[in-house]
């Protein structure tokens, strides 16, 4: 399959046309199992995967490239056919999307990206802040978390700016949760009614969310994520060091994730 998907990667250059329409040709595919009508609906599908994976690189450009996110949109998209039910009334470019979109995401993240020991650092920070939430019944300051867990200021600094990397991927997979609307969006309207509603209460919520950030956590947000500056320039633009943006970043992303999950909670 892995050999099929690299083959469509190249040939995925557009909506490829068919003489049959293609509901009626998912049905005989389904009927039949006929190869030769599944590649036809692989090809004329193609587009799926090359739409996703080019728009989705202004997200994940930084873990994956673009031919990457094809060849998994690609193998996804294979999958897609195999166990779709046309008696179910959804649409297939709705099921397909659906699909690759998640298979892009989780692709993304399995890529170990980031060094273990960043990872342990992470888990035993968010820990100590944790605890001392709890103890001191506000957020601790850089001094005390520091001073807990018994690191020079310097250092911890240091951890905390390591640690933005994870903070970036979580803001972006979150924007390619289905909040985000401008940049994974295919070449006609897929979603239906209720999903249409649904993707517009969270793209609201979330902006609700950024507008309640303290103003350096907006400025930070803006900078790098849409006018991607680096977080040295970024330094430079608001007079800080470029370790304090990471710790700003990091700050702003826990903020988003705890709204939007309690959001979903309901």
């Amino acid at each position: 399959m892995a050999t099929e998907a690299l083959e469509l990667e190249e040939q995925l250059s557009g909506n490829i046309p068919l003489q049959d329409d293609p509901e009626l040709l998912m049905r005989r595919y389904k009927e039949t199992g006929d190869l030769e009508i599944r590649n036809q609906l692989v090809m004329y599908y193609s587009y799926i995967a090359k739409s996703v994976a080019v728009k989705m690189s202004s997200t994940f450009h930084k873990y994956a490239t673009v031919e990457e996110m094809v060849n998994h949109g690609a193998i996804a998209l294979i999958d897609s056919l195999e166990r779709f039910d046309p008696d179910q009334g959804v649409k297939f470019s709705t099921y397909a999307f659906t699909k690759v979109r998640g298979a892009i995401i989780d692709y993304v993240r399995k890529q170990d990206w980031l060094p273990r020991r960043v990872r342990q650092t992470d888990i035993l920070i968010t820990k100590a802040e944790e605890q001392l939430t709890g103890e001191l019944g506000r957020p601790p300051t850089r001094e005390e978390m520091a001073k807990r867990l018994g690191m020079s200021l310097q250092k911890y600094d240091k951890c905390v700016f390591e640690m933005s990397g994870e903070s970036m991927y979580s803001f972006e997979a979150l924007l390619a949760a289905p909040v985000q609307m401008n940049h994974v969006r295919l070449q006609e309207d897929d979603l239906g009614p209720e999903e249409q509603v649904d993707e517009q209460e969270l793209r609201q919520e979330l902006a609700q969310a950024i507008d309640e950030l303290g103003e350096q956590e907006r400025t930070v947000l803006s900078l790098y994520y849409y006018e991607e500056l680096t977080m040295k320039e970024i330094g430079q633009v608001m007079g800080v060091s470029e370790q304090r943006i990471g710790q700003i970043n990091r700050k702003l992303i826990k903020k988003l994730r705890a709204r939007m999950m309690g959001y979903m909670k309901g």
